[in-house]
C-alpha cells in the first residue's frame, strides 16, 4: 500500500519540463507525492533536476538508460515491465489517489497502464490533443486516445482539447494554458540582463520526431535542408538522442561534421535552451514543446512536419512547412540574421489548477484513512 497520495511518472526530457512546474507546486503545498522515473531517457536528467530545484526521483524503474535506437526501445520496454509488474503484484502503488502522466509517448501509456493495474486513478496532463488521423503522428495519436480511455482526470490545454474530451469519463478540466507556460516563465526569468532577441544572428534547428527519423525520403529531405540553410546563416543543430544515433548510422553524420557554419550541439537543461533560443534568429523545429514555446515567445519559427495537431503560433510567428523545400528556403531567407520582440506576457498558472484539483483529490484520500482506522 502506497504511503503517498499521488504518484507522479516521467520518462522523456520534454515531459520533465513540463512536469516540473507540477512538482515544484506541490513541494510549495507541502503536498507528499512519490516521483517515478520510467527510464525511458535520462540524458540531462541531473541537470533539469539542479536547474528546476526538484529533488531526485523516489524510483527509477530502468536506472541509466537511454532509449535512442529500436533495440534499446525494445530492451527498456522488457526491463520497465518487470519493474512495473513486480510492484504492481506487492500493491506499492495501491491506494494512492492520483498518479500524474503527462503528454503522448510510450512512458505516458505504459505509466497509465500500470497505474490502473493498481487500481489508481489517471491524471493525464496535456490531455485532449488530437489529429484527424489515427496513425499520423504515430504513435503519438494512438497513445493519446487510448489514454484518454484509462483516465480519470484529464488536464486539457485549452478549449478545443476540452471539446475533443466529450464523452470521456472522469473529470475535464480546462488549464487556460500547458504547464510549459511555468517553466518558461522560470527559464525567461533566468535570462541576462540586457539579452536581445535574435542578437546572436544564428538559426537554432531541432529534430527528433519518429515521423521523420523513420521515413528515410523525409530525413533526407530534412538534412538537405539544413545543409543550404547553413550555408546561408549560421546553424546550431540541437542533437536529440534519437537524431544523433540515426544521423550515426547513415552518412549524414559524417556530411553535416564537414559544413562550415553548422555547429552538432548537445542537449543543454532547459534555462540554457531557453537562452539558446533567444539568442537565436530563428528556428527549425518538429517538437510541439518547440513549437509552445515560440509561440509564447514570439520567436520566428519553421515548423518542420506535414501536418500539426497544435495551432500555437499558426498564422502568427509559428509558420508550417509542409515539408515543401521552397517554403523551408524562403522561411531562412526571410529571417537569416534577424532580430525579433520577446513577447511573453505569462498568465496564470496551469500548474496551479491541476495542483488544486489533485490536492483535493489527495485531501480527501488522507481523509478517509483516518476516518476508517
Amino acid at each position: 500500500m502506497s504511503e503517498a497520495p499521488l504518484l507522479v511518472f516521467i520518462g522523456t526530457k520534454a515531459q520533465y519540463i513540463k512536469t516540473a512546474p507540477i512538482l515544484r507546486e506541490l513541494d510549495a503545498r507541502g503536498l507528499p507525492y512519490q516521483l517515478i522515473y520510467t527510464g525511458q531517457h535520462s540524458e540531462t536528467f541531473e541537470a533539469l533536476e539542479a536547474a528546476f530545484g526538484v529533488r531526485k526521483a523516489d524510483i527509477k524503474l530502468v536506472a541509466n538508460f537511454e532509449a535512442s535506437t529500436h533495440a534499446s526501445f525494445a530492451r527498456w520496454v522488457i526491463a520497465f515491465w518487470c519493474a512495473a509488474f513486480a510492484r504492481i503484484r506487492s500493491g506499492e502503488w495501491r491506494g494512492s489517489s492520483a498518479g500524474i502522466v503527462h503528454g503522448d509517448t510510450a512512458s505516458t501509456l505504459f505509466s497509465t497502464m500500470a497505474l490502473r493495474l493498481s487500481g489508481v486513478r489517471v491524471a493525464h496532463v496535456e490531455a485532449g490533443l488530437r489529429s484527424p488521423r489515427l496513425l499520423e503522428p504515430f504513435p503519438e495519436e494512438i497513445v493519446r486516445r487510448l489514454v484518454s480511455r484509462m483516465s480519470w482526470f484529464h488536464f486539457a490545454p485549452d478549449a478545443t482539447a476540452v471539446a475533443n474530451l466529450a464523452g470521456a469519463r472522469g473529470v475535464v478540466i480546462n488549464t487556460g494554458g500547458n504547464t510549459l507556460r511555468d517553466a518558461l516563465r522560470l527559464a525567461l526569468a533566468r535570462l541576462p540582463k540586457g539579452a536581445h532577441a535574435g542578437a546572436g544572428g544564428y538559426g537554432v534547428v531541432s529534430i527528433h520526431r519518429s515521423e521523420n527519423l523513420s521515413r528515410s525520403r523525409d530525413f533526407d529531405l530534412l538534412m538537405e535542408e539544413v545543409m543550404h540553410a547553413a550555408s546561408i546563416s549560421s546553424l546550431k543543430f540541437v542533437l536529440h538522442p534519437a537524431t544523433r544515433e540515426h544521423l550515426r548510422r547513415t552518412h549524414w553524420w559524417a556530411r553535416l561534421k564537414t559544413v562550415k557554419d553548422l555547429n552538432l550541439t548537445e542537449r543543454m537543461d532547459y534555462p540554457d535552451f531557453i537562452r539558446l533560443l533567444v539568442g537565436a534568429s530563428f528556428l527549425m523545429t518538429d517538437g510541439g514543446s518547440n513549437q509552445e514555446e515560440a509561440a509564447m515567445m514570439g520567436l520566428p519559427t519553421l515548423l518542420l512536419r506535414r501536418a500539426t495537431e497544435r495551432s500555437d503560433g499558426l498564422e502568427d510567428n509559428v509558420t508550417m512547412s509542409s515539408l515543401d523545400r521552397e517554403k523551408i528556403r524562403n522561411f531562412v531567407a526571410a529571417y537569416a540574421g534577424s532580430t525579433w520582440v520577446l513577447r511573453f506576457k505569462g498568465g496564470a498558472s496551469p500548474s496551479v489548477q491541476i495542483v488544486d484539483a489533485l490536492g483535493g483529490a489527495a485531501a480527501s484520500r488522507l481523509s478517509n484513512e483516518r476516518a476508517n482506522g
